[in-house]
């Protein structure tokens, strides 16, 4: 016979963040994105910066330049948009934790002004630090120990009715770490933030498959096509213009130590 097991701290806090997504209207599309270029020149630098964080500040740079990434629906006292200010890019980090390996959402504020090495050291501090070393960590380790219907009560009242404060714990975008490979994917991935990427780690000969799911209250389909042409000129445009540029630093660096 089997057995019954409760739901552990991590599969709680997943649990929270699928049902809110499962009531958001999502759309989501699949486009491979020609990368070529942007693969020889992050193949020219040690320790080579990460596609989370190249396709990170790509976003955030179109985000800034498009409200509408920045903007929520919420339905409560009557629906409305609320457009935020700046960007928030929420990560979703794998972490051991009581002999679990669970998930937990790391916050990196106004990506876009800071450069890919500063993103790429925060990238590996939440990825390597110890969960009790980040307070947003602790706090989502905390919340999911509270039962079920306060949880759900707390997620719809933020989620409902005060979209400022979504932005804190959802951010304006949201990124997995793990890529589609071999397997391309659907492009539908589930997330509480208007927007959500799924990166592709593994790019075969700089063809990259990008997913990407958005809530259709807020965005459409032609205009969300739109904004993935403009993450790709982001990303063959500024964000490789400052790989080059990393490049020729440390080249500098290295013949004047010669």
């Amino acid at each position: 016979m089997g057995k019954t097991i409760r739901l552990s701290n991590g599969r709680r806090l997943v649990d929270d963040v699928i049902r809110v997504a499962q009531k958001t209207p999502l759309a989501s599309f699949r486009r491979d994105l020609d990368l070529s270029e942007l693969v020889k020149l992050r193949n020219q630098i040690r320790p080579r910066i990460s596609w989370n964080v190249l396709f990170m500040k790509a976003y955030a740079i179109v985000s800034v330049d498009n409200p509408v990434l920045r903007t929520a629906y919420a339905s409560l006292p009557w629906p409305y948009l609320y457009e935020h200010d700046e960007t928030v890019c929420i990560l979703t980090v794998s972490k051991e934790h009581e002999n679990e390996n669970r998930l937990l959402f790391a916050r990196i504020t106004r990506p876009e002004i800071f450069t890919l090495l500063e993103l790429q050291e925060k990238f590996d501090y939440f990825r390597r630090c110890d969960l009790n070393e980040v307070r947003q960590f602790r706090h989502q380790v905390f919340f999911a120990k509270f039962p079920s219907w306060i949880r759900r009560l707390v997620w719809a009242t933020i989620f409902k009715a005060f979209p400022r404060r979504r932005l804190k714990n959802m951010g304006t975008f949201g990124m997995t770490l793990s890529g589609y490979g071999e397997t391309k994917g659907t492009g539908n991935v589930l997330g509480p933030a208007t927007s959500t990427l799924a990166i592709d780690l593994l790019p075969r000969k700089g063809i990259s498959f990008f997913g990407y799911t958005f809530d259709h209250r807020v965005l459409d389909g032609k205009p969300a096509m739109d904004m993935i042409e403009q993450l790709r000129k982001a990303l063959l445009g500024p964000i490789a213009d400052e790989l080059r540029s990393i490049i020729e630093q440390r080249k500098a660096v290295t013949e004047q130590a010669a």
